[in-house]
Order: structure tokens, then C-alpha cells, then sequence
């Protein structure tokens, strides 16, 4: 079993009083810098790597969940979905989708998808045509964080409650299906990591749980320490670390790289580090395979764009992709690593 060391050496990186109200952040790459709503604040604001934050954009009514999408920085706003260019916080779509308090928000790289907390419904928006439907119309219960899942393609959604229930729907028809019920009280956010597991933010106990992508098996406590409700985070895969909102302290935090120290069965491959990442032309990974392997090359949609054979020791020549992000599965390594071509 799979069993990730994650660091809570976060003092360096939290940052307090800089917040009001802080609910959702969000890692940009292309920037390497994050992104932080705030509910009491009314605004979106931005810290950059060396700790700096500034104000990025007001937003009203208050800004919840963010994602972003290309080269726009998306917001719950009450019963609508707002964007914002990344480079001169324009607005540039604003979408009432007829909810009452839109919370949760993902894309699969084409279409968004956001959670309303208060009606218990999820909605699919098309950013492009300014339109949007109703995926699904009662999820029984108040629907909370959100995620596109590329590697299983589906959305992952945590739920607020006792017993907090973890579910997947189809993005195409809104089908169900439950993945598994905790024994946590309120999770506001998901995310999924460097190795694929998901990790889930609840406030009853102040926790990040980690799940492996079946759900078989009992989340296991990350051992995150500083935690204070926290809502809803992100993980920056540039940087190998978790991003968490603790809506309870006005305070981000992000501790340090929980990628790095892993421990595996002796049958298990360790984690994969795509070198160097972000990257726009070559990549080689760590550690080095002994032996050839093959991938398939999935965009952040969850399409497959490419695949083939890496030779030992060989460096992956993406030079030709467009910019984004993408994962690689190393299917018989059974091994995935993420990167973004700038």
C-alpha cells in the first residue's frame, strides 16, 4: 500500500492577516503563483512564490470556488460563474446559471462544472457558447468541493453533513455513483495529488484525509498540522504541495514538498518527477526507469493525445504540444507523473 510522508513544515509559507475569509485557492503554473477568493474580503487576491500578496480583483458578491481554465481564472459569484483574464484581471464572462450560492467549481478543459450548495445541484457550463444545463438536479445532500478526475474520468464531489458521503458523476449524463461514505463532518474541498490519491479538507476534525483513487480502503490522515477549517484547496503539482485555505484563521497555508520522501511496497515503482516542470521542450523523469516503458499522454481534459515508448534513461521531447497541462501513464510502471508545457 502506497504511503506518502507529508510535511507540515509550513510555517515559512503561511501567511496570516493577509485574508479575510480565505475559502478556495488556486495554483497557476504558468505564473507559479496562487490564487485566493475570500468571502469576508469580497475579492480575489494573488500570492506570488516569494510570499508577497496583493489584491487581484473585487468580486460581488463574494468569490467561492476558482479554477482556472486557459487563460481565465473562473469564480463562483452567488448564483453565477464570472472569469477573469489571468493577465489584467478583466472580467471577461459572467454567467448566472439561476443557482443560489454556487460553491464548488472544475473543468475538464472544455466545459466547467460547479457545485450549488444550497439546492443541491451541479451544473455544466460552456464557457465558449455562454450557456449552461443542469448535470444533475438533486445530488441528495449539499454538494460541496468538486474535481475533475482525468485518469478515471469522472467528477469527484465531497459533500458537507455528518458521515460526509464522496460520490462521482458522469460528465455526460449526471449518473451516479457513490464512492464512499466517511466518518468525517463537513469536508469543503478535494484535490488529487502527485501520486493520483485524492485528499479531501474537513473542518470535523480539522483533517486532510488522503484516498486512494478505488476508495476501497479508509482514508488515512495526511498528518497536516495548522489546520483551522480549512476549505477549499488545490494542489500545485510544480511544486509537489498541497494549497489550503483555513477559512477558520485567515490564513493559507502550503506546507513543503510532500512528494519528495515516499514509501513503497518493495514491488512499487517510487513516485515519478517530471525534470524540469513547467518545461518547453524536454523532460526526463526521476528515477530513471531501467528498462522501456510504455505511456499514454492524456491533456487536461482527460483526452488521450498522444502515447508510445520511453526508452531508459530517455528524455521526453514535448516541444510540439500546446500549452497546458498533461499526465503521463506509465501503464505497465503503473505510474503517472504530471507536467505543464509552457
Amino acid at each position: 500500500m502506497r504511503i506518502l510522508v507529508l510535511l507540515a513544515a509550513c510555517s515559512a509559507l503561511t501567511m496570516r492577516a493577509q485574508y479575510q475569509g480565505p475559502e478556495s485557492v488556486e495554483y497557476d503554473p504558468v505564473g507559479d503563483r496562487y490564487f485566493v477568493s475570500t468571502t469576508t474580503g469580497a475579492s480575489i487576491k494573488v500570492r506570488d512564490q516569494a510570499g508577497a500578496v496583493t489584491n487581484f480583483v473585487n468580486v460581488s458578491p463574494a468569490p467561492y470556488g476558482l479554477e482556472i481554465m486557459g487563460d481565465t481564472l473562473f469564480a463562483c459569484s452567488g448564483g453565477s460563474v464570472k472569469g477573469y483574464l489571468l493577465s489584467n484581471a478583466s472580467l471577461v464572462f459572467n454567467h448566472n446559471c439561476g443557482g443560489t450560492f454556487l460553491n464548488g467549481i472544475t473543468t475538464d478543459g472544455h466545459y466547467i462544472y460547479t457545485t450549488d450548495y444550497s439546492t443541491g445541484k451541479i451544473f455544466k457550463v460552456d464557457a465558449a457558447n455562454n450557456s449552461h444545463t443542469t448535470l444533475v438536479a438533486s445530488t441528495g445532500g449539499s454538494p460541496n468541493g468538486i474535481v475533475w478526475d482525468e485518469v478515471g474520468q469522472r467528477l469527484v464531489v465531497v459533500f458537507w453533513g455528518s458521515n460526509a458521503p464522496i460520490k462521482a458523476y458522469d460528465r455526460n449524463t449526471g449518473a451516479v455513483t457513490p464512492l464512499t461514505t466517511t466518518t468525517l463532518t463537513n469536508i469543503d474541498g478535494i484535490t488529487i495529488d502527485c501520486a493520483g490519491n485524492f485528499l479531501v479538507a474537513s473542518w470535523s476534525p480539522d483533517a486532510i484525509t488522503r484516498f486512494e483513487p478505488t476508495f476501497t480502503s479508509a482514508g488515512v490522515d495526511a498528518g497536516i498540522t495548522g489546520l483551522n477549517n480549512p476549505a477549499d484547496i488545490d494542489f500545485d503539482f510544480v511544486n509537489e504541495r498541497i494549497c489550503i485555505p483555513n477559512s477558520g484563521s485567515n490564513s493559507v497555508i502550503v506546507p513543503e514538498a510532500q512528494c519528495q520522501l515516499g514509501i513503497y511496497s518493495a514491488e512499487e515503482i517510487k513516485a515519478l518527477r517530471a525534470i524540469p516542470n513547467p518545461t518547453d521542450g524536454l523532460i526526463r523523469f526521476e528515477p530513471a526507469f531501467t528498462r522501456a516503458e510504455p505511456y499514454l499522454l492524456l491533456d487536461s481534459r482527460g483526452l488521450l493525445v498522444g502515447g508510445g515508448t520511453l526508452n531508459a534513461r530517455a528524455q521526453l521531447d514535448v516541444r510540439t504540444l500546446a500549452r497546458g497541462s498533461y499526465l503521463l501513464d506509465f501503464t505497465r510502471a503503473r505510474r503517472q507523473v504530471r507536467f505543464v508545457k509552457e
